[in-house]
Formats: structure tokens, C-alpha cells, sequence
């Protein structure tokens, strides 16, 4: 529960607000941009206006649900009804709960004729048990890297679900029944490929779900509101800039108009020439920064 005595300072005045236990994940940013954003710190987030409407105290609700370390709250205290998970796509929901170990990364649930997959995993609730359950159950989590394994152990002992990895990576989830290896794309799945993505971390890897192109990203490229553009961060790349630099570059090999990331906001749904031409311009400006500060990228 959000800590009304440790309101962060910079909130907005009025019912709503972020405490100072923020850990910068961004989760909340991510589904309410217009009233949550970055303090000055740069590191924690605020509600930088308070709801105006029924829908705004909707998402401000929705921002809690996914706050790994409960830090959104009213000051009146008062209670909502649990929030389902929410509909991002055609059968495509975030599931809420966002772990704290996985830095408050958001998990999704897509529901497929040849079996369910949870692209990487919340914290573990019976609640977000059933909901699994009332859709079909989960038949592979699919994790996008070593830093949003979450409770993954957890739902694959429940579901008998299978857990894919890359090798890269396997330290993080050594329960996983599934090593990739390699940097070639591979299908895991009816209609959904592997992608090696490294740079963010090693063993990064996107999702590919063909048939929807739709293109879960991981940790390695996001929408960002501000822009209303693609974007990556250096400051969060954990193995190698030039990789993901090279990893992202890459991408324009493959067709998809939406992207979901673990953590950052989704994507639009945008015709997919031009979500190339995006991700071509990103590359270009990414890489021309790189240079100017390093030198150039090999």
C-alpha cells in the first residue's frame, strides 16, 4: 500500500500521488503518460497533474495495479476493484502484478488456438492464476532475458508449462526446458520465432508472433510517448551498445506493426513500412550519438 507519510514532494497537489519508494521502473508511466511522469531526479515518478475524469482515475488505477513496490495511492485512502488484466491486442493482455525482481517489467498473457504463452512473468497471485486458467491456462513462458524471469517457476509448475531461454542467459532461469542457442531465429512455437537480440543482455531475444505482427521487444526497444517514436536507452544497456545497436538494425529484416515491450510503452499500431523506416531512423540516430561520443561502431 502506498505510503501517504512518504508522498513524494513533487506530486501534483490533490487525491492521487507516488511515494518516494518509486524505483523508477516506469510501468505506471507507461500505461498512465499524461499524468505520471519523471521527476527531476530523473530516477522516480510523480503524478505531474491529478485525474480530470472518470477515464484519467481509471488508468491512475490501472497505474497501481502495476507498481512492483505499491508506491500509487490516494490520500483519502480509498479502495477500487481489482483490475483484471488488461487488453493490449487481439488476445494479447498485460497481466498486472509486475514483479519487483524484474524491476517492475510488465508480463503478458496471448491467448493462441495451439496453446497459451506468457511472454516473460509477473509476481506469483492466485489471482492472476485464475485468470491464466479462465483463458486457457499457459502451455510455454517465453522469456525475452535473465532480467524479467519474475515468478516463472512458479507458473510453469502450475500450468506444466514449458520455459524457453536463451543460452545466454540460462543462469537466470535454470528451471527452463528450453535452450536456445545460437544468434539464428528459430520457432518456438506455431507462428512465433526466437529472435536473438543481444546487446540489452547476451541472451536477449524478441518474440515474433508473424500473424499478428506484433513483435514483443523485451528490454530493447520501446514507444516513447514523448517522441511518439521508437525508442532505446544506453543507460539501461547492460552487455554491449554496439550489439543492440547492431541487434536493432537487424530488425528491418523482419515484418511487424506493433511492439510490446517489458518495460516502456506500446507501440501503436502502424503500417509496417513504416514502423521500418522508424526503427531505420532510430538506428541512424542512436548510432550517429554513439560516434560522436566514442567513436565509431564496428
Amino acid at each position: 500500500m502506498a505510503r501517504r507519510d512518504r508522498r513524494h514532494p513533487e506530486n501534483a497537489d490533490g487525491e492521487w500521488f507516488v511515494d518516494d519508494r518509486c524505483i523508477g521502473c516506469g510501468a505506471s508511466s507507461s500505461i498512465a503518460p499524461g499524468l505520471i511522469d519523471l521527476t527531476s531526479s530523473g530516477t522516480q515518478f510523480a503524478f505531474v497533474r491529478q485525474p480530470a475524469n472518470d477515464s484519467e482515475a481509471h488508468l491512475a488505477e490501472l497505474a497501481a495495479e502495476v507498481c512492483p513496490t505499491r508506491s500509487i495511492g490516494t490520500e483519502s485512502g480509498r479502495r477500487w476493484p481489482t483490475h483484471h488484466p488488461v487488453d493490449i491486442a487481439h488476445r494479447v493482455w498485460r497481466m498486472g502484478s509486475n514483479s519487483p525482481d524484474t524491476a517492475g517489467g510488465n508480463a503478458y498473457l496471448v491467448q493462441r488456438p495451439h496453446g497459451n504463452l506468457l511472454i516473460d512473468a509477473p509476481r506469483y497471485t492466485d489471482r492472476l492464476h485464475r485468470e491464466a486458467e479462465s483463458r486457457g491456462g499457459i502451455a510455454q513462458i517465453l522469456l525475452t532475458h535473465r532480467d524479467d524471469v519474475g515468478d516463472a517457476d512458479r507458473y510453469a509448475d502450475a500450468f506444466g508449462a514449458d520455459v524457453v531461454i536463451h543460452e545466454a542467459d540460462r543462469e537466470a532461469a535454470p528451471f527452463a526446458t528450453r535452450v536456445l542457442a545460437g544468434a539464428q531465429p528459430i520457432e518456438v512455437a506455431t507462428g512465433v520465432q526466437a529472435i536473438p537480440t543481444p546487446g540489452h543482455t547476451a541472451g536477449h531475444l524478441m518474440y515474433l508472433l508473424a500473424e499478428e505482427e506484433i513483435l514483443f521487444t523485451g528490454d530493447s526497444l520501446a514507444w516513447d510517448h514523448h517522441r511518439e517514436d521508437l525508442w532505446a536507452e544506453q543507460f539501461v544497456c547492460w552487455d554491449s551498445w554496439p550489439n543492440q545497436l547492431h541487434s536493432l538494425e537487424r530488425l528491418a529484416e523482419y515484418r511487424f506493426s506493433k511492439i510490446i515491450p517489458t518495460h516502456g510503452a506500446v507501440s501503436p499500431r502502424l503500417d509496417p513500412s513504416a514502423m521500418t523506416e522508424r526503427l531505420r531512423r532510430l538506428v541512424a540516430e542512436l548510432r550517429e550519438r554513439w560516434m560522436a561520443e566514442r567513436g565509431p561502431v564496428r
